[in-house]
Formats: C-alpha cells, structure tokens, sequence
C-alpha cells in the first residue's frame, strides 16, 4: 500500500487498522441514535419538532461539555483511563434505548452523549502518535475514511433490520460493534504532553489555523446537524417514505461521502482551497435544491449529492489543523475544535426544531443557505492571510 511504502516499521500497519476499526465500531452505534431517535420522538413518542431538536442538541451537547470541560483538562494517562471507562459505559447504555419511553429516553441520550464525548477527539488525537507528517496526514484520511465507512454499513444494516423489526429492536444488534470497540480501546496510544512548558504557550483559539478549521468545519456542519435531525423526518413528511427507505436515503449521503474521502486517502491533500471552494458551493446548491424538490427520487439525489461536502469537509479541516500544531500540542487543539463542533451541533437542531415549527421544513432547509454563504466568504478571505496551511509538500 503506497501509504505505508517509506515506513519500514509493520507495526505502525497494525497500530492504523487499530485505529481504522474502532472509528469504525464506535461512529456506527453513534450514528444509530442520532438518526433513529428523531423517527422514535416523532413516529413513536409524538414529540413535536421543538421537543426532537432539543433531544437532538441534548445528545451533541452533553458530548461537548465532556470534551471542552473535561477530557481537555486531563493530563495523558487520566484521558486514557477516561476514554477506556467511556466506551464500556456507552456500550452498557446501548440496549437500554430499546426500553426507553417519553421519559427515560432524556436520560439515555444525555448520558451516552456525554461519555461519548471523550471518545472521537481521543481517537484521532491518537494519530499524533505517528512520527511521520505525511503518514500521519494519510492516517487522518483513512480515519475519515473509516467514519463514512461506518456511516453507510450502520443504515444499510438498519435498512434490512426495519423490514422485519422495528425501530426499537434496532440497537440489540448493535452490541457486538460495541463489544469491539471496548476490547480494542484498551490499544489506543494517547500523545505525551508537557504540559508545564506549554500550558501558558498555547493559544489554541488565536491559532489562524485553527480559525480556519473552525469556520471550514462550521460551513458543512451547520446543514449536516439539520439533515441529521430531520432528513429523515422531512422524508417521512413530505413523501411519505418508509422507514426503511429513510435508511437507504442517509446510506446514499454516505456514499458518496466515503467515495470523496476514499479519494483524499489515496492523494496526499496539498491544496486546500480547491478542496473548500467545491465543497462549500455544493452545500449552497444543494440546501436550495432541497427546498424544491418534488418527489423522493429528487429528494434521493439531492441528499447523496450533500454526501460529497460531508466527505471533503472533514478531512480538509483536520489537515489544516495538522499542519497548525506541533505534536504536543495537538490532542488539545482536537479536543476544542471537537467541542465547537459539538456546540454547533447543540446549536442548529434547536433552532431548526424551533423554525420547523414556525415556518415549515422546507422554509428551513432554504434558511440555511445563508449562513454557509457568509462562512463562503470569511474562509476565502482567511485563506489568503494563511498562504502556509493551504499549500504544503
């Protein structure tokens, strides 16, 4: 593999699949409850479009108070334990949503959500373990590579499953992807910090990189936390979808996400504004397209056409955080830039719940089309004042 071709040493080959395989086990299972408890509130529980959105905030929200207030205070070993006890007590809190109600259900996203949160920026903060920036990059990429992954076998699953069961049932089957990423977490190596040296150099939030990854980031997750709470519902809605079509659906959306991701992991990223331009303008197209869409074939499309910016979005902003941060000082710059998103994810399903209510699905799909046009501008300007992040041999 041409990734692996400069390093002598088999063991970083090993060391990688580690990491490929428990991105893959634990994003699948998060992945389940965020797409599948908006369809149980609504089908099931009758929860109105203000009561989803804030379940759905509740579930990224508590994920960023354990990674901002938390994880990021922990020294190496204490985040290691942390992360371990983490994904053994997300797996424990699985099959419990296969009992919830109207009530129990809070409690459930809000705890599996805040033990999440110590589990994704500890992984790809793994990465920095990995002496070689070229090989590193690629690992970022096969990372991201893993999550679209993870993200288009979890539906396709669940799609097959919903023909002979129902949305309950779907997480007793989900155990042994769990059971998985416990054994394997055990294996994960977390970057050395000195933190004496460096508590009072570091200045994550003035990084221009950082900035850049942050607004990069913002521009895709903004629609992405919207087509996570109520893609499926707007399908339901609007077309009258079954369930197992709406899984089919985000599978489409995830597709071609992890061809576009397929394609960063084998061509090492050099320039990155191309890469941002291409995925913020097919964000603008599609959010629009959505609005006038007719039918659910049109809707299908529309939705796998969103899957390209999900793909190139990421791995872009993880690259330029990369090249923004020494190795020490990276697992801390991961772990904010993972609490922004969280807060951004906490942010859009409430206001979306809340504006679905008010003006309607479709309204709020053209609606966010503007913040990604203003983000549009601010990230072409920023890129011109960082030339040494977008280019790099």
């Amino acid at each position: 593999m041409r990734v692996f071709s400069n390093n002598k040493n088999n063991n970083i080959i090993l060391y990688i699949t580690i990491v490929v395989v428990i991105t893959f086990s634990t994003r699948i299972n998060n992945n389940l409850i965020l797409t599948t408890i908006p369809l149980i509130s609504k089908y099931y529980l009758n929860f109105n479009s203000v009561e989803i959105g804030i379940l759905g905030a509740l579930a990224v929200g508590s994920a960023g108070i354990m990674s901002a207030l938390i994880n990021s205070k922990l020294c190496s070993e204490n985040r290691r334990k942390l992360f371990i006890a983490s994904i053994i007590i997300y797996l424990i809190f699985l099959p419990l949503f296969y009992f919830s109600n109207r009530y129990s259900i809070w409690v459930f996203v809000i705890i599996s959500g805040f033990f999440f949160g110590t589990v994704m920026p500890n992984i790809i903060s793994s990465t920095g373990t990995i002496k070689d920036k070229k090989t590193r990059e690629r690992t970022v990429a096969l990372y991201t590579l893993s999550l679209s992954t993870s993200l288009i076998a979890g539906p396709l699953l669940e799609s097959y499953l919903l023909l002979y069961f129902n949305l309950y049932q779907l997480f007793l089957f989900f155990i042994p992807f769990g059971i998985l990423a416990v054994a394997l977490s055990f294996k994960i190596k977390f970057p050395e910090e000195n933190r004496n040296e460096r508590k009072n150099k570091i200045n994550v939030f003035k990084n221009k990189g950082f900035q850049l990854s942050i607004f990069n980031n913002i521009s895709y997750d903004t629609p992405f936390a919207l087509i996570l709470t109520f893609g499926g519902i707007f399908a339901r809605t609007e077309f009258n979808a079954p369930y197992s079509f709406i899984e089919i659906l985000l599978a489409g959306f995830f597709a071609l996400s992890f061809i576009s991701r397929l394609i960063l992991s084998y061509k090492h990223l050099k320039k990155l504004y191309f890469t941002t331009i291409i995925s913020i303008s097919i964000t603008i197209i599609g959010l629009i397209m959505i609005y006038f869409s007719n039918n659910l074939i049109v809707y299908f499309i529309i939705i796998c056409f969103l899957g390209i910016p999900h793909g190139l979005t990421y791995p872009t902003s993880l690259t330029a955080l990369s090249r923004s941060f020494d190795e020490d000082e990276i697992s801390i710059a991961n772990t904010y830039f993972y609490a922004i998103m969280m807060l951004i994810a906490v942010i859009v399903p409430s206001i979306s719940g809340l504006m679905v209510y008010t003006i309607g699905l479709r309204e709020t799909f053209l609606f966010f089309a503007f913040p990604v046009i203003i983000l549009f501008f601010i990230i072409i300007y920023d890129y011109k004042k960082i030339p040494e992040i977008n280019s790099q041999s």
